[in-house]
């Protein structure tokens, strides 16, 4: 997978491309769920350790009561499948779980979807702000295209002055606890049809470039 996604970013074909390759191919029917496997901190923030909740080891596969808190304001970056960094699209799936989803502790995430490295590529899915107590029923966010990489920005503090497990601090720790995220693998097919796509933008570059 990192050959498609290295060769569609020095052809410049990107998130274009894969869109296209989605669009062009029926691969919803053929679609396994994956789960996240690996994750990067980008932006850290503090964050409580009751629970184990700062081992992002818990936000890994499928949704088991135990999670990862995100730290106020962090940003943290999770891939997926086996071996990690696999292709997906949408939709996807997040699970927050908070003191058995009690209303009243309120979290949200801004949710964002791209190609590892190349910043460009990053898009924001919706619902935005993803907000826990309004995606218990239905943890559901949605996006278009192709990717490898689902980005979390807490936005718990910024939008609700954070958690309320001290009403006069609002807790100097906490952020979107993270039970499990998943997304739909591209079939081997459809990632074969993304390298010949790229190839040919390759093909294509280098006619522009000796054609100069």
């Amino acid at each position: 997978m990192g050959l498609v996604i290295n060769i569609l970013s020095k052809t410049g074909v990107g998130v274009l491309a894969i869109t296209a390759a989605l669009t062009l191919t029926p691969i919803q029917a053929d679609a396994a769920t994956i789960h996240a496997t690996s994750a990067d901190i980008i932006v850290d923030g503090p964050r409580g350790t009751a629970n184990n909740r700062d081992e992002i080891s818990n936000a890994f596969g499928a949704a088991d009561g135990a999670f990862f808190e995100l730290g106020y304001n962090a940003v943290v970056e999770f891939q997926f499948g086996t071996p990690t960094g696999q292709l997906f699209f949408g939709p996807g799936s997040l699970i927050e779980i908070t003191l058995n989803n009690d209303p009243s502790w309120k979290e949200a995430v801004r949710i964002e979807v791209g190609i590892k490295g190349d910043e460009s590529s990053f898009v924001t899915a919706q619902p935005n702000p993803f907000k826990n107590t309004e995606t218990f029923a239905n943890p559901v966010f949605t996006f278009d295209g192709i990717f490898d990489t689902v980005r979390l920005t807490d936005l718990t503090l910024a939008l609700f002055g954070g958690n309320p497990s001290n009403l006069s601090t609002q807790g100097a720790t906490g952020g979107f606890d993270v039970d499990a995220i998943s997304v739909s693998a591209v079939p081997l097919p459809a990632a074969g049809f993304l390298l010949v796509g790229a190839l040919g933008g390759l093909a294509a570059l280098r006619r522009r470039k000796r054609a100069s």
